[in-house]
């Protein structure tokens, strides 16, 4: 009896084990054929070719001829592209380091700043970054197809003002001396000393206490 009591308490620790094993074998044998099907596929479209991209950018009709033009992938954030403008604001596009833009749309932002403390834009804000631009541009096979003038409105804001320090004191990037709350004004001048009058020197008591000699 006790032996026959052994085996049936033992048998559903066995089966419970063959569970774990055979969801575990499931679950290896899953990952492997996604694997292969997602390599075969990878495989089979292999890196996307990259074509020669050029352009010019205007703001209000005029060429915008300082900084870059940033792209970004709309399907791969790690594509991205630069192309820097010249003096008439034409560009041709970079992809990581190699000639080219790889087919497909890209957002494209315009890097341009003045420099200074701080930098002053020199285009509307909304071109700046990747996050609002409304600028795209689309890389065809096509090279006929591979050439945009990018044309950019609107008017360029200024930067906000320089603060003080908290407590007063002239703001960062002040002269010396200039007074809380003016930044870069001169600093107020001294008034001037007031003239006086010469003293006459005292007399000699020397001298004075000297009879006169006769004659």
């Amino acid at each position: 009896m006790s032996d026959n009591a052994g085996s049936r308490s033992s048998a559903p620790a066995a089966a419970e084990s063959f569970s774990i094993v055979r969801v575990l074998i499931l679950l290896l044998v899953a990952a492997t054929v996604a694997g292969g099907v997602y390599f075969a596929v990878f495989q089979e479209r292999g890196p996307r070719p990259r074509q020669k991209f050029t352009g010019q950018v205007l703001l209000n009709g005029k060429p915008v001829t300082v900084g870059a033009v940033m792209t970004q992938s709309v399907d791969d954030e790690y594509d991205v592209g630069i192309g820097e403008l010249d003096k008439e604001g034409r560009f041709e596009l970079n992809t990581n380091g190699v000639e080219g833009a790889t087919e497909g749309t890209h957002r494209v932002a315009v890097s341009s700043m003045a420099p200074g403390i701080p930098p002053r834009p020199l285009v509307p804000n909304k071109y700046l970054a990747q996050g609002t631009t409304p600028l795209t541009i689309t890389v065809s096979s096509d090279p006929s197809k591979n050439h945009v003038v990018l044309e950019l409105e609107g008017e360029v804001e200024a930067p906000p003002a320089l603060q003080g320090p908290p407590g007063g004191g002239a703001p960062a990037g002040a002269p010396a001396g200039a007074p809380a709350g003016a930044p870069g004004a001169a600093p107020a001048e001294s008034p001037a000393p007031t003239p006086t009058e010469p003293q006459a020197a005292p007399a000699d008591p020397a001298a004075a206490a000297t009879p006169a000699q006769p004659q």
